[in-house]
């Protein structure tokens, strides 16, 4: 399998919390923008003439709207609960974009309303250096983003206050130097300490979602995977298979060599796995002891089945001794099964995504039925069905008409 997919998967996972996290401190971020600004405007107003005045209103009325509006559009992510890496990219850049634009607003502050006295200089000096504190938060997202941050907070007020040109200014613009190299460099040890820690819940989380014996996706892995794809099979009205993998006498097989020749089975097994799902979507598991999963979102039944005689066929060809079976080689049982999301009877109290599950399941205990090494289907919903049919039996002969009963399937 490619195991190079699935730790890009397990970055884009931990990035898609970052992301999260950034969404998650923007209300906290737009009261902290409106209450520095209106602290800032309140003071730089006692220093404004009355047509300044209006202009610090209008540039309070943009920070309000600009911040506002990246609120707005942090509803909006967390509506929108299927995340792509092509989309954590989208509302990454959308965050970004409306950061550099709030923070390219505060840089203004200091070219048109910087005040004359040296007190409320230094004041205007910390409520920006405030500003990028709070910024902070971005070098989540890259080291460039939150340089790009200093850039427009600090470049404007830096240039104006050296074209001034007195040595007052001069001294005050290497102070504001001094603090924005003092910032960068904090700002680089954040970074690292992020990217480390990045790194790590990365790799933990990469151990957690794998197998430790076969090295694939395990069943808890499996299980977050059915959920995203089910969920956009349901968006995007496409089919959804499922393959539910038994090796057959598996416990005699051990009994007779052992376990580690098991765990051989198993990986031989499972490094088969690979020749039915190559698609990004697609995903093999194992299930737990010798059974496997293989979920197949955009695929029919006949293409399931296709690709399930495919394996069952590569399983027996490896020609694996296993004398307790009748077949004389190591054989699997496989039970399919196929759901279209959308088509949902709403008069029933039905989970869905565990109907393809249980039909899986039902599918590959017929196929072991029916003598094992082979192939063996059950439509989605189909269990229920005959569950109902059995019911309905069981009470007619309640009421007096003794016929056969029919089994569940």
């Amino acid at each position: 399998m490619d195991f190079d997919n699935t730790e890009s998967d397990t970055l884009m996972e931990v990035r898609q919390k970052q992301i999260l996290h950034l969404y998650a401190k923007t209300g906290l971020s737009f009261w902290g923008n409106l209450v520095i600004a209106i602290i800032l405007a309140l003071v730089l107003s006692l220093q404004t003439t009355e047509e300044q005045t209006l202009h610090l209103f209008i540039w309070f009325g943009l920070i309000v709207a600009t911040s506002l509006y990246r609120l707005i559009i942090t509803n909006n992510f967390h509506h929108e609960r299927v995340v792509s890496k092509e989309r954590i990219d989208y509302w990454a850049s959308r965050y970004v974009n409306i950061s550099t634009i709030i923070n390219g607003i505060w840089g203004s502050i200091g070219i048109l309303f910087f005040p004359e006295e040296t007190l409320f200089q230094g004041f205007l000096f910390l409520l920006l250096l405030s500003v990028l504190f709070a910024s902070m938060p971005l070098l989540a997202l890259s080291r460039a983003t939150y340089y790009l941050q200093m850039g427009v907070v600090l470049l404007p007020i830096g240039l104006y206050i050296v074209w001034i040109g007195d040595k007052e200014h001069y001294i005050m613009a290497l102070a504001l130097f001094t603090a924005a190299i003092s910032l960068f460099a904090a700002a680089n040890y954040i970074y690292d300490l992020l990217f480390e820690l990045q790194n790590t819940q990365a790799e933990l989380l990469q151990q957690a979602n794998t197998d430790q014996l076969t090295r694939i996706p395990n069943r808890r892995q499996y299980d977050q995977t059915f959920k995203k794809e089910w969920r956009r099979c349901t968006r995007e009205d496409l089919p959804i298979s499922m393959l539910l993998i038994d090796v057959d006498y598996f416990k005699k097989y051990n009994d007779r060599f052992g376990h580690s020749h098991g765990d051989d089975c198993l990986l031989s097994v499972a490094g088969r796995l690979g020749s039915i799902s190559r698609r990004p979507g697609d995903i093999a598991a194992r299930h737990g002891g010798e059974e496997f999963a293989v979920l197949l979102p955009n695929t029919s039944l006949d293409n399931a089945i296709m690709l399930a005689e495919r394996f069952r066929v590569s399983i027996e060809r490896l020609g694996i001794e296993h004398p307790d079976s009748e077949y004389k080689v190591l054989t699997v049982s496989i039970g399919v099964s196929s759901c279209d999301p959308l088509q949902r009877d709403h008069s029933e109290d039905v989970v869905y995504p565990a109907m393809l599950m249980n039909s899986a399941d039902n599918a590959m205990y017929l196929a072991k039925r029916q003598g094992r090494n082979r192939i063996a289907t059950q439509g989605c919903g189909e269990q229920k069905i005959a569950n109902i049919l059995h019911e309905e039996a069981l009470k007619d002969a309640d009421r007096g008409n003794p016929e056969e009963l029919p089994e569940p399937a």
